[in-house]
């Protein structure tokens, strides 16, 4: 068994020198919300909590797991991680109806579950990817993504410095400069080369199909999120059959919206975030009963979530593409050791047991908030 005797907390953030732009607002700055659990033997695990919106977003999980959870996971103990978000989905389900908060319960989980992950394959002397799938690759290609539609060309540019030849830009603003701007991808993209789209659920059932129309005749890899997760997966289903490529996942809850989607054979991108919704539990549940070339995880936030998406990519989906967020971001470059780089457009990943890599004591400078309990 495993036993949980020490827990810290790290809330980290890094102001953005550039405001990083979307449909529902502007990000002034990144935030990262670390757990890090280690057993009797002084093993440890880390994974990230999301907490990328709203600004504040962060300070508030922090305070919900240092009040609420610790308290359970210290002297837990576990055969495999599974069982630590199956015990803390059934403990915390009342407060969660309670409180109406979703989100951050879910958040948090996920998170944990990553972490809890990460200190399983430690032990078992395996890296994350080669646990899971022992066929595993030590890279996975990504592409580069939070590209602002007025510095697209810019930011592609950096982009193919580092090999990557995919690139997801935001749109929703205006359509019509959204145009100009899709226009202009379409003048200067390489042959090898794809973009995408991201509406980020800007538009709603009274203008979707009027504006997805006036795409019709570029050639886009997917759309991205074009009106909210919140409808229902009918309407989503439906909106598919009268357009082309849509992409959906990022802002589903639940794992079976995922199997809804999947029934639909023309939904080729689904795009699970599982340092938000699921942990690596669900999206390894969800990659035994889809098709796994369908899964392209969604990523947006600091440098352990990132790793661990990449693990998880390279064992479940090898052929396909990891997001990787473009914008300069100190919280995915320098909290962890060995720094790990993109090279000929991969992200590439070691031979270190669990996710491979450990923080950093560069990670000091970029503390908001820490949090310590030992047993």
């Amino acid at each position: 068994m495993i036993k949980i005797t020490n827990i810290k907390i790290y809330l980290l953030k890094y102001k953005n020198k550039n405001p990083v732009l979307s449909s529902f607002g502007n990000i002034k700055f990144r935030s990262s919300l670390v757990i890090e659990i280690h057993d009797e033997n002084n093993n440890n695990g880390i994974g990230e909590i999301w907490c990328n919106f709203p600004n504040h977003g962060g300070r508030y999980r922090f305070e919900i797991l240092k009040d609420y959870f610790i308290d359970f996971l210290i002297n837990f103990q576990f055969e495999d991680p599974t069982s630590v978000k199956k015990f803390l989905t059934e403990k915390f389900n009342s407060i969660k109806n309670q409180t109406g908060d979703f989100g951050a319960f879910e958040n948090i989980f996920s998170g944990i579950d990553c972490a809890a992950w990460d200190l399983f394959s430690k032990i078992k002397k395996k890296p994350l990817n080669k646990l899971i799938n022992d066929q595993s690759k030590n890279k996975i290609k990504v592409y580069a993504s939070g590209i602002n539609r007025d510095e697209h060309l810019e930011r592609i540019q950096e982009a193919r410095l580092l090999g990557i030849d995919r690139f997801k830009v935001k749109i929703g603003f205006n359509i019509l400069e959204d145009i100009k701007a899709i226009t202009s991808i379409e003048e200067t993209i390489e042959s090898n080369e794809k973009y995408m789209l991201d509406v980020n659920q800007a538009w709603s059932l009274d203008n979707v199909h009027e504006n997805i129309s006036k795409l019709k005749n570029f050639n886009y890899l997917w759309l991205e999120e074009p009106i909210s997760a919140n409808h229902s997966i009918s309407e989503i289903v439906q909106l598919n059959k009268l357009h082309k490529n849509l992409a959906f996942g990022e802002n589903l809850i639940y794992l079976k919206k995922f199997y809804e989607l999947d029934n639909d054979t023309q939904i080729q991108f689904l795009q699970p975030d599982l340092a938000r919704y699921g942990g690596i539990t669900d999206i390894l549940d969800l990659g035994k009963n889809i098709k796994k070339n369908k899964i392209w995880l969604h990523y947006l936030g600091g440098a352990i979530g990132l790793i661990s998406s990449a693990h998880i990519m390279s064992a479940l989906n090898p052929d396909g593409y990891l997001e990787y967020d473009i914008n300069e971001n100190e919280l995915r470059t320098k909290i962890v050791n060995p720094s790990f780089q993109i090279i000929n457009g991969y992200l590439e990943l070691n031979e270190n047991y669990g996710i491979g890599f450990q923080i950093s004591d560069n990670l000091n400078q970029f503390i908001d908030q820490f949090y310590e309990y030992r047993n």
